[in-house]
């Protein structure tokens, strides 16, 4: 089964990177993914759903644990879109290799690897063991936009095409 025909039986829908990135301008100096050779870079996502900022606040003050999970898988639909938009088809991707998560945390808590199962347990529904990372959950007190969680990710892709990134600052008026 097709990574996106996954995607809708979980009723996920891929967001689509240009418009996120022309509804929400950040002015940021950054672009959407990097490729190196067969190795993808992907610059970090935050939570949205219907392009507005998805369960923002701190995990463990603000945001229970299973909130923290839901904006991780929800971070990493953001990831999904920038991989779309890069390779334009999501089978492509032949592992993902590492990814690195932020928990906007509360003094004193302590399962950001939990938080952050929110998007490894999504990669492996969607592309099974090669959905497996290599990973780090890390605790921090803030993130931009108030963001409870921001997920990194780097990947192995087939193919040679990838379409240049995105800027974020090239919607900025």
């Amino acid at each position: 089964m097709k990574v996106e025909d996954k995607l809708a039986a979980l009723g996920l829908t891929l967001p689509n990177l240009e418009d996120l990135y022309r509804t929400n301008a950040s002015g940021a100096h950054y672009i959407s993914h990097f490729p190196v050779q067969n190795l993808l870079y992907l610059s970090g996502t935050t939570p949205r759903r219907n392009g507005e900022s998805y369960l923002p606040g701190v995990v463990g003050k603000d945001l229970t644990l299973e909130q923290g999970y839901q904006a991780a898988r929800y971070a990493l639909m953001t990831t999904l879109a920038a991989v779309k938009y890069a390779l334009g088809d999501l089978d492509r991707v032949q592992q993902i290799v590492h990814m690195l998560g932020f928990v906007n945390s509360a003094p004193g808590f302590n399962d950001q690897p939990r938080v952050i199962n929110g998007a490894a347990d999504l990669l492996v529904e969607l592309f099974g063991e090669r959905g497996k990372p290599t990973r780090a959950a890390i605790g921090c007190q803030g993130l931009g936009g108030s963001a409870s969680v921001e997920i990194i990710v780097t990947l192995l892709f087939s193919g040679s095409d990838v379409r240049p990134p995105l800027a974020r600052d090239q919607f900025v008026k």
